[in-house]
C-alpha cells in the first residue's frame, strides 16, 4: 500500500476518532433489528430528528443539499413521505431515527419516536386492514401474505409496503410480509452480533445516514457508504465509503480501490473525482478479525451531500473495487 503518512493524520482527526466509532446512532440502529433475514442483504438508516434539529426542511436554501440525507432510513417511502401523514397517519420525517431493511418483496421499514397509535391504526382500518398477529406482535394486515393490490392506492407510489402494520405509542414498522415486519422488530440475534456488520458500523463511525448492502461479487462482502455530520449547515459534506473484501482478494480489492478513487481518477462519465471531491483519504480499519477498507471524501461546495450514497447505487462502487 502506498504511504499514507500525514494524510493518514489528516484522516484520524476527520473520522473523529476520539468518539466511540459507529457506537450510538448506527449500531444502536443494527442492534435493534434481526441479524438473521433481509437486514442482512440490505440495512438503511437516518436519524430525521438530528437534521431537523440542523435545520434542514424543505424550502430553506441554505439546507437544500442535506434534504436527501434528511430522508435517509426511509427507502420506498422517502418519495411518498409528505403523503403519509394525511393517509395513514404515520409521519416518519417526524421520527427521532428510521430504518429500511430488505429487497423487494422482503423488505421492511421502522420509524422510531412519538406515535400517535390510535391515529394510525384508525386511518388504516378505515382503508380496511384487520387485527392480525404476527409473529407475536399485535398488528394490522390488509393481507397475509406480500400480495399485492393495485385497486387499493392508500399512498401514490406505495404498493404492498404496507400491508403488514406494527404500531405503539413508540414506533411504527411495516413490511410487505409478516417474515420481514418480525425481522425489522429484533430478534435473538441482531445485525450488531454479527462482527462483519459490526465492522463495518465501526469503519462508518458517527453518521447520520448510512447504507450498508451485501455485494453478489465473490471479491466484495459487504459495502457500506455514510454521510458524517456536519458541524453546520455549510460545512462540506464528508462521505465514507467502507469494504469488506473477500479474505482471499484483499489485497487486489485494496489496490483497485486506492488507485482508482483518487481526485485524479476517472469516473463512468470520463470526468475526474476532483470535480466533487477534492480530498479522498485511506486507510483501513480493523474489527473483530475483519479488516475493512475505507475512503473519506471530503466534498466541495456543490456535490450532492449522498455522493457516496450514488455511487453505491449506480454500481460505480463496484466497479472501483473489482480486481
Amino acid at each position: 500500500m502506498r504511504k499514507i503518512g500525514v494524510a493518514l493524520t489528516a484522516l484520524l482527526a476527520l473520522t473523529g476518532c476520539g468518539q466511540n466509532a459507529g457506537e450510538g446512532g448506527l449500531k444502536d440502529a443494527m442492534a435493534a433489528v434481526s441479524g438473521e433475514g433481509p437486514a442482512a442483504a440490505y440495512f438503511e438508516y437516518g436519524e430525521p430528528a438530528w437534521w431537523r434539529d440542523l435545520g434542514v426542511k424543505p424550502g430553506a436554501d441554505q439546507a437544500r443539499r442535506w434534504l436527501p440525507a434528511s430522508v435517509s432510513g426511509l427507502g420506498s417511502f422517502a418519495s411518498a413521505a409528505a403523503a403519509l401523514p394525511e393517509a395513514t397517519g404515520m409521519t416518519p420525517t417526524a421520527g427521532t431515527r428510521a430504518i429500511s431493511i430488505g429487497v423487494p418483496p422482503q423488505q421492511a421499514f421502522r420509524f422510531d419516536g412519538d406515535v400517535d397509535a390510535d391515529a394510525v391504526r384508525k386511518k388504516l382500518t378505515a382503508h380496511g386492514a384487520k387485527p392480525r398477529e404476527m409473529g407475536g406482535h399485535e398488528g394490522l394486515s390488509f393481507s397475509p401474505g406480500d400480495e399485492i393490490d393495485l385497486a387499493r392506492t392508500i399512498v401514490p407510489g406505495v404498493t404492498n409496503q404496507l400491508n403488514q402494520v406494527v404500531v405503539t405509542d413508540s414506533l411504527v414498522a411495516t413490511a410487505s410480509a409478516p417474515e420481514p415486519l418480525t425481522a425489522v422488530l429484533g430478534g435473538e440475534t441482531t445485525l450488531a452480533d454479527k462482527p462483519a456488520y459490526a465492522a463495518m458500523a465501526t469503519c462508518l463511525g458517527d453518521v447520520a445516514a448510512a447504507t450498508i448492502m451485501t455485494s453478489p461479487s465473490k471479491t466484495v462482502t459487504l459495502y457500506g457508504v455514510g454521510l458524517r455530520r456536519p458541524v453546520d449547515l455549510n460545512a462540506r459534506p464528508v462521505n465514507v465509503i467502507c469494504v469488506l473484501p473477500a479474505a482471499s482478494a484483499a489485497a487486489d480489492v485494496e489496490r483497485a480501490l486506492t488507485t482508482r478513487l483518487v481526485p485524479t481518477g476517472t469516473m463512468g462519465d470520463g470526468g475526474t473525482y476532483d470535480k466533487y471531491a477534492p480530498e479522498i483519504a485511506h486507510d483501513r480499519v480493523s474489527s473483530d478479525d475483519h479488516t475493512v477498507l475505507r475512503a473519506v471524501l471530503t466534498l466541495n461546495d456543490t456535490t450532492n451531500a449522498m455522493f457516496a450514497n450514488q455511487l453505491l447505487v449506480r454500481g460505480d462502487l463496484q466497479t472501483l473495487t473489482k480486481p
